[in-house]
């Protein structure tokens, strides 16, 4: 098992995991299926608010964050889309997506410095980016502020979808306390690094908190030798919780109820 606090990826290699023109078909497709069984999430809500986190640093949240955004602004070109990086404690969206310099967000917003939020323009007409702004000790009480509660309204009135990057949830408390204001969580898990304890005391501190989790990523698996390798990884299906059972990680266990992509 690797060292759950090594450092990310180097950026040039975190950049080439996100998808683009050369991106390989069949990841491209896989992010699809992701991006369809979301459609089809049970959620009433006219706006999809999703977070995605993980237990550990460095098992592809933030890339999967930002894939999954992409996926969704490329094959529902009609829908308003919002990425937010609500990981004010170490925040890489905004970088892994080519943006440089101090750039205002969330942290400036829940803060009362800015009377609105700074979305971002992306490469995609439909979709938007709230950066997480400056660093923020406190980011647990901004997130738990009254601020937060009205920005999450004004995201019902303005998108269709919102997708939000956090920090580990077996770390900081940051993404539980989203857990009002969003229809659920999507844990993000690696091959060779990733391993069954910690998701499941992942699975176990945000059902503690009453909230939905309605599935797992494993991003970076080897079909071949149960590995994980590569470029992009090999990219599988995604799965609602409940519907699935297979090898997860890299140590072979039997661990039923969740899809991998």
């Amino acid at each position: 098992m690797k060292n759950k606090f090594m450092r990310h990826s180097a950026l040039t290699v975190d950049v080439q995991r996100i998808i683009g023109d050369d991106t390989p078909f069949a990841v491209k497709e896989a992010y699809r299926t992701l991006y369809t069984n979301v459609l089809y999430l049970p959620i009433e809500d006219k706006c999809k608010k999703l977070v995605v986190t993980s237990a550990f640093p460095g098992e592809g949240k933030t890339s999967i964050s930002i894939n999954l955004a992409y996926s969704i602004a490329i094959n529902s070109p009609e829908s308003r889309i919002l990425l937010v990086d609500a990981d004010m404690r170490s925040p890489r969206v905004a970088e892994l997506l080519g943006m440089t310099g101090k750039i205002r967000g969330l942290s400036e917003f829940l803060a009362g410095i800015d009377d609105e939020p700074n979305y971002v323009k992306t490469v995609h007409p439909n979709l938007s980016l709230l950066p997480s702004g400056a660093g923020n000790i406190n980011s647990p009480g901004l997130i738990s502020s009254s601020r937060m509660a009205t920005l999450a309204e004004m995201f019902n009135e303005q998108f269709d979808y919102v997708i939000f990057d956090t920090p580990p949830v077996n770390i900081v408390s940051d993404a539980v306390l989203l857990n009002d204001k969003v229809n659920g969580y999507i844990i993000a898990t690696r091959a060779d690094y990733s391993d069954i304890n910690s998701l499941s005391d992942a699975i176990d501190i945000l059902r503690s908190a009453d909230a939905k989790v309605h599935g797992v990523v494993l991003c970076s698996y080897n079909a071949k030798s149960g590995k994980g390798y590569g470029r992009y990884g090999k990219y599988g299906k995604y799965g609602k919780y409940g519907k699935y059972g297979g090898k997860y990680g890299s140590y072979g266990d039997s661990y039923g109820g969740y899809g991998n992509v």
